[in-house]
């Protein structure tokens, strides 16, 4: 995403995302996936392949997993992630990844 010649995401959110995106790949792989990761097309909607041994195919869009206080509250809550038209129409799956590598997957918004 370019704005005004510059980039929009910190080095420190682009290796937050890599991290995410590996670490998910190492959860799908232990849980018997084969995964693939789209190397053309870095800012599409899929992050990760992922066919399972019955040949189901689950596409995944990794984010590393963050909270925040909202306003009022005083109790940390996820920030979540609402998926684009194209990544619902595609039924892309969000996939939260914290620093401990534990992931919690959704497809809905």
């Amino acid at each position: 995403m370019r704005q005004s010649g510059r980039c929009s995401l910190s080095v420190k959110g682009i290796f937050k995302g890599a991290a995410a995106e590996a670490r998910l790949a190492a959860y799908l792989i232990d849980e018997g996936n084969w995964v693939f990761s789209p190397l053309i097309n870095h800012d599409g909607p899929i992050d990760l392949i992922a066919i399972n041994k019955n040949g189901e195919i689950s596409l995944f869009d990794a984010k590393a997993d963050s909270s925040r206080v909202n306003p009022g509250r005083t109790k940390m809550h996820r920030i979540y992630r609402v998926r684009k038209k194209i990544q619902r129409d595609l039924g892309v799956k969000i996939a939260y990844v914290d620093e401990d590598g534990k992931v919690s997957i959704t497809d809905h918004d």
